[in-house]
This record gives C-alpha cells, sequence and structure tokens, in this order.
C-alpha cells in the first residue's frame, strides 16, 4: 500500500471491475512512485556514506529490474489469459449450437421413424397381412435402441 495514496492495487481484482491490464498499470506507478520516494531518500545520506548510498542505489537497480521482467511476465499471463477466455466463449457457443443441432437431428429422427411406422402399418394392411402396430412397434423400439448405442460409442 502506497502511503501516498493509501490505496492497495493488490487487494483488486479484475472481478471487481478493473482489468488485469488496468491493474498491472496502477501496480506500476505505485512502484515507480515508492521507488522515486527511495531515491530522494537516499540523496539525503550525508555525502560521508557515499557506500551506502551507492549500495542502496545498485539494490535499487535490481529490484527495479527484476519488477520490471516480473511485470513483462505478468502482462504476458494476462495477455494469453485474455487469449483463453475468448477462445471458451466460442468453444461454449459452438457447443451450444452442436447441442441444439442434436437435438433437432434426434427429434427428426423420431419423426422420420413415426411416419414409417405409419407407412408400415399401411402397406401392412393394404397387403391384407396381419402384422400389428405392437410387432412394428417392438422392431422400431430396438432400432431407436441401436441407434442409442451407436451414439453412445461416438461419444466415447
Amino acid at each position: 500500500m502506497s502511503a501516498s495514496t493509501g490505496y492497495s492495487p493488490v487487494g483488486q481484482s479484475s472481478g471487481s471491475g478493473m482489468s488485469m491490464f488496468r491493474w498491472l498499470e496502477v501496480l506500476e506507478k505505485e512502484f515507480d512512485k515508492a521507488f522515486v520516494d527511495v531515491d530522494l531518500l537516499l540523496g539525503e545520506i550525508d555525502p560521508d556514506q557515499v557506500d551506502i548510498t551507492y549500495e542502496g542505489r545498485q539494490k535499487m537497480t535490481t529490484l527495479s529490474s527484476c519488477f520490471a521482467q516480473l511485470c513483462h511476465k505478468a502482462q504476458t499471463v494476462f495477455q494469453l489469459n485474455h487469449k483463453l477466455e475468448a477462445q471458451l466463449v466460442d468453444q461454449r457457443s459452438e457447443l451450444t449450437e452442436v447441442k441444439a443441432e442434436r437435438e433437432v437431428m434426434e427429434r427428426e429422427v423420431h419423426d422420420q421413424l413415426l411416419q414409417l411406422h405409419s407407412l408400415q402399418l399401411q402397406l401392412y394392411a393394404k397387403q391384407g397381412q396381419a402384422e400389428d402396430s405392437d410387432t412394428i412397434k417392438d422392431r422400431l423400439v430396438g432400432g431407436m435402441s441401436q441407434i442409442s448405442l451407436n451414439q453412445a460409442r461416438l461419444k466415447l
């Protein structure tokens, strides 16, 4: 938390409305402010203790370099995360479309089987055969269960 702003970017999350990129930008600004403050403090050290000032500035340079690398890596991760979230949305949309198409196809198959059943009954009635609807229904149920098994195998 910065003493000058009283704001802690670490406590913020992307869920609170602040994007990860904005959060990183705020964090970098906070680091820069703190870096300048420490540099000014080092400048106030007695000139007799130049070696302390020199060592302090070397450590600050190392910290700054590490922080810059960390920010770069975080930005890369944020970009990749954003890309993956977009792909996930696309995949979910595609899955929804495929499920809807499948449901339509299953209804169409069911309707076609009912039409087939009706036509078979009409055909048997015209031919004078005594095949009843229960026999045809049993064959259709067997055919439907075979289709269901084939669909289950395709899912595996």
